[in-house]
């Protein structure tokens, strides 16, 4: 009987070792799945963040590229009336000048016809004195 029993055991304990390896193998592809199930899952929500990511990277592309033309759009129209108010500035400067130009011109001219009266008064006494004085002498 000894024989036997070491049969039924040896049967038994295979049968232990084949209903252990199948529950090994039946966790195995368990764990598998839901690696696999994990991973897909990390996958679309990577897929979903990077599309996220795209998404509002091109929107604030957009909307930092607007604000830049917009920018640039006040810069020239500042730099169009900073360059009309020069011009007006300029024009009004250079209109003064010509102004206080004429001014001193004018000026001057009054100030040479009256040197030119003043000498001329001045010959004219000069001349009236020497015909008086060679009046007294001749007489």
């Amino acid at each position: 009987m000894d024989g036997v029993k070491q049969q039924i055991r040896a049967r038994q304990s295979e049968a232990m070792e084949n209903k252990h390896q199948f529950e090994v193998k039946k966790i195995k592809r368990n764990m598998r799945a839901e690696i696999n199930k994990l991973n897909e899952s990390t996958k679309s929500t990577m897929a979903k963040i990077q599309k996220d990511y795209n998404k509002d990277v091109s929107h604030e592309k957009s909307q930092l590229e607007t604000k830049l033309i917009n920018l640039r759009k006040k810069n020239n129209n500042m730099l169009s009336e900073e360059a009309k108010r020069f011009d007006q500035i300029m024009n009004e400067t250079k209109s003064i000048h010509k102004d206080k130009l004429a001014e001193i011109q004018i000026s001057q001219d009054k100030e040479v016809e009256g040197k030119q009266l003043e000498h001329r008064d001045y010959l004219e006494n000069a001349k009236l004195k020497f015909e008086s004085e060679k009046a007294k002498i001749e007489a």
